[in-house]
């Protein structure tokens, strides 16, 4: 038996996961710190950490 609306978090959770590992691996392709991606993106540093940690991606890295 499963509650309802399981299905849509789980597969929320999973898209907010594969964003994530998608950001960290195109960040990493151009060689770019963290800092670097915040620049380019209008952003501090810090914005772009609290960003993977809410679409973790894979396994904390940033």
């Amino acid at each position: 038996m499963s509650r309802p609306g399981a299905g849509a978090a789980y597969e929320a959770a999973r898209l907010r996961s594969e964003l994530g590992g998608a950001v960290r691996r195109r960040r990493e392709e151009l060689g770019l710190t963290q800092a670097e991606l915040a620049e380019r993106a209008g952003l501090k540093q810090p914005a772009v950490a609290r960003f993977r940690r809410n679409f973790p991606g894979s396994a904390g890295r940033a």
